[in-house]
């Protein structure tokens, strides 16, 4: 476990650091040091499975991301809580940051703007699905609750804490609003202050 753990404080840094998509190396060596992964921050990852082609077939505008889940923070540890599915099933899960990234392509930090409160009430509303085994939502429905896909348990949990922009709607396939992973790019608060280099100012 401690090993695991130092791991994900690794990996934390490393994703905390470029406020582009990163991959294995891509890291300047004159990037600032940025504050620590919290409560609430997004993780975006890439891969090429089939699965991750169908989500990407949906973006709106950056197909690069096909999965997403939210950080929760213990002390030192850092994990990510995410729809773990497919069209085939599957349910909400907590994983190592380091295992939720570990198969990944692509992988890009975003900091949604969320005071001390709304994490708490994050938090809280994360645990109460795991405490739920929530379903993966099969359908990809915004309207079948309790079930989710991956980026819609962001975008709720988001939504709960009113940590979502005012005045955007989401995009519609048939006439049914779906939340595209590349949606989630946008609540990054941290890249909307960040110096023109593109280096991550989380402050």
């Amino acid at each position: 476990m401690r090993g695991e753990s130092l791991i994900s404080r690794a990996f934390a840094l490393f994703l905390a650091l470029a406020a582009l998509p990163v991959q294995a190396g891509e890291v300047s060596p004159n990037t600032p040091t940025a504050p620590p992964l919290q409560t609430g921050d997004i993780v975006l990852t890439g891969n090429d499975g089939a699965w991750a082609f169908l989500a990407r077939r949906f973006a709106e505008h950056d197909p690069r991301w096909s999965h997403v889940g939210m950080i929760v923070r213990d002390g030192d540890d850092l994990e990510v809580v995410h729809m773990d599915g497919s069209p085939l099933g599957g349910h909400i899960r907590r994983e190592p940051l380091a295992r939720f990234t570990g198969q990944a392509q692509l992988s890009r930090l975003v900091r949604p703007a969320l005071n001390d409160g709304q994490r708490r009430q994050l938090r809280a509303w994360l645990d109460g699905h795991l405490a739920r085994n929530t379903a993966f939502d099969t359908r990809f429905r915004l309207d079948d609750r309790p079930a989710m896909y991956c980026s819609e348990l962001v975008w709720r949990g988001l939504e709960r804490v009113g940590g979502l922009p005012a005045g955007r709607e989401l995009p519609t396939v048939g006439g049914r609003a779906f939340v595209p992973v590349d949606r989630l790019v946008e609540l990054d608060a941290s890249a909307r202050s960040a110096p023109r280099s593109g280096h991550l100012s989380a402050r």
